[in-house]
């Protein structure tokens, strides 16, 4: 039986300098700069848990950024370097860095029956009151992000945005200052769904915070949310961790590793 850890990356994995807790500096590792600012980190445990899992099992990242983005985390360009990666919630799949093309054009048709990210963005525009974004931004031409003052607009306001956007077939997610609206067939799950059926796997685990991680989280054979996660809002009955912040990456690895080490089975190499 062949597995995978499938997992999210920002607030599940890795985290950025405010959501790291007083006095663990020292247990943490620099992952991400950019334009000379200190952006994530990983603690020192879990990068040591993750670089086993990677040598055991296949390691999936699955985020929503962009491949830029994705390639900035200079750990998965040197010390853990997973064969497949997930990026753009789904919109592409990379392996050994490279687009894979045929998961590129399967998605390109089933992007044809939804509203485009032109018009959708358009129309978002209209509804939109107020001053309380500061900017638009398009990920890899597939969705949209707003940069947001969260206390500047108001739920009923976001509810209604948000009820507005599943009527047009694409799902939101508010994680801290960003706002993504994502058109439904640009979902990580079912990126990770085409790799499970490419590479054979009989068990995925699946760990993410979002809403925009809810499919890979209830679809994956073991599915794991921090404690802190934005889907837990929505779907309280979700397997989430005791801990929060870093340590729930923590609780995480290690949950998968001892069930590795009790379940010994063939490694991706065999």
């Amino acid at each position: 039986m062949m597995r995978a850890f499938a997992s999210d990356l920002d607030r599940t994995l890795i985290y950025s300098h405010r959501m790291i807790e007083p006095g663990t500096s020292n247990d943490v590792q620099l992952i991400e700069t950019l334009e000379g600012k200190e952006i994530s980190y990983i603690s020192n445990y879990s990068r040591e848990l993750l670089q086993q899992v990677n040598n055991e099992i296949y390691f999936i990242p699955v985020t929503t950024r962009t491949i830029e983005q994705y390639q900035r985390i200079t750990l998965f360009q040197s010390a853990i370097q997973p064969e497949y990666a997930v990026t753009s919630n789904g919109g592409h799949i990379l392996k050994n860095g490279e687009v894979v093309k045929d998961w590129s054009e399967r998605l390109k048709t089933s992007l044809e029956e939804c509203l485009s990210l032109d018009v959708f963005i358009r129309q978002l525009d209209s509804l939109i009151i107020g001053n309380w974004v500061e900017r638009i931004r398009q990920a890899d031409n597939l969705f949209v992000y707003l940069i947001i003052r969260r206390d500047q607009v108001s739920r009923e306001e976001l509810s209604s945005l948000f009820e507005w956007a599943r009527e047009q077939g694409w799902q939101p997610s508010l994680q801290g200052r960003k706002l993504y609206f994502v058109p439904n067939p640009v979902n990580k799950w079912r990126a990770v769904e085409y790799l499970k059926n490419e590479l054979g796997l009989s068990y995925i685990y699946t760990a993410g915070d979002s809403l925009l991680d809810y499919e890979l989280i209830k679809y994956g054979d073991c599915g794991y949310v921090p404690s802190h996660g934005e889907v837990l809002e929505s779907y309280p009955d979700l397997r989430k961790t005791e801990a929060r912040g870093m340590e729930a990456s923590d609780e995480i690895l290690s949950s998968i590793t001892e069930d590795l080490s009790l379940n010994k089975l063939p490694s991706k190499q065999g």
